[in-house]
């Protein structure tokens, strides 16, 4: 509120004192040296429309005025009612910057009284602002304030900004970008001090490892099929062993007879050949089984990383052949 109050009370003194060009020629000074006469001209004729307008408030109408003749001729008397536009449209940042280029040249172009007005109104717009200091000293660094660039490489800048948030971005090729959010105070002035740490590269190895050896899944299928393939060659001298047995019989009792007659040499035979054929049989229920089992196995037995596993786990198949038994049996520890 106290900021509102002394703005307004500046507008009003800005409003009382219109600087005004003369027409008559002017001897060459630091403001007008390379400016054409007739670009003097046309720059005085723009100030005197803008005038009219500034005399009856009309910023807003007389602002594009200035702007105009300032594009022509940069003469202080125009930044200086400019900066009156700007002052009373709540434009203080704007206003402090034209002010500064209009009594750059002292109270020569603007006379005593304007002068110190001007320093005046510089005093306070400089209690609603705030002065940010940058400095760094590392090469290659881009500092930016509010999307603005305003240091490349080491150095200082010091810059007028309108009081409250800001946002500062510092970057430099191979180092971490630096983002701050700044909230400088009216009146005052912030330093801020840029110091960048190189990036960190991260090299990160994932150890990879598997339940068994990449070779027993394989194994245990390889077992499967030559488990099998051993079946086949028992089951085929099991049932040739089975024809012989068949014609020796019909041979000995073509009307038939009770088998207990029979010698025991072709018993024997007979039972040998149905005994072989049931292995045989139950070599091939393993050899699917050991089948399955290694295709499940090749599943499992996928690599995974080692701070993933929550605990050994372990799957071991055992396979018993005897004269008279075949069994599979698969153990499976989970920790």
């Amino acid at each position: 509120m106290r900021l509102c109050v002394v703005i307004a009370a500046v507008c009003l003194v800005a409003t009382a004192a219109v600087p005004t060009l003369r027409a008559e020629p002017r001897p060459v000074t630091a403001w007008s040296r390379g400016v054409p006469e007739a670009a003097q001209v046309r720059a005085l004729q723009l100030f005197r429309e803008g005038n009219v307008f500034l005399e009856q408030g009309k910023y807003t109408e007389a602002m594009p005025l200035y702007e105009r003749a300032l594009s022509v001729w940069d003469h202080p008397n125009i930044r200086f009612n400019l900066a009156v536009c700007l002052i009373n449209m709540r434009q203080p940042l704007a206003a402090w910057n034209h002010l500064q280029q209009a009594l750059r040249f002292g109270d020569a172009p603007l006379g005593k009284r304007l002068h110190a007005e001007g320093m005046t109104y510089v005093a306070v717009l400089e209690a609603s602002l705030a002065q940010l200091t940058i400095r760094s000293t590392q090469p290659g660094i881009r500092v930016m304030v509010d999307g603005a660039q305003v240091l490349d490489g080491p150095g200082e800048h010091t810059m007028k900004v309108l009081a409250g948030k800001h946002q500062m971005v510092a970057s430099r090729p191979g180092y971490t970008t630096q983002s701050r959010a700044l909230d400088l105070p009216a009146g005052k002035t912030s330093a801020e001090q840029i110091a960048l740490a190189p990036e960190k590269i991260e090299v990160r190895r994932d150890n990879y490892d598997r339940r068994w050896p990449w070779w027993v899944p394989w194994a245990v299928t390889v077992g499967g099929v030559a488990l099998g393939g051993a079946g086949a060659g028992i089951y085929v001298a099991a049932r040739t062993e089975r024809d012989r047995y068949d014609r020796a019989f019909a041979a000995m009792c073509p009307e038939g007879c009770p088998e207990s007659t029979l010698p025991a040499d072709l018993r024997a035979r007979g039972a040998n050949a149905l005994r072989n054929s049931r292995v045989a049989i139950g070599m091939w229920i393993t050899a699917g089984v050991l089948g399955i089992t290694g295709g499940v196995m090749a599943v499992l037995n996928r690599p995974y990383r080692i701070e993933d596993r929550t605990g050994p786990r372990t799957a071991t198949p055992s396979v018993t052949v005897s004269r008279d038994y075949v069994g599979l049996g698969l153990s499976l520890t989970l920790e």
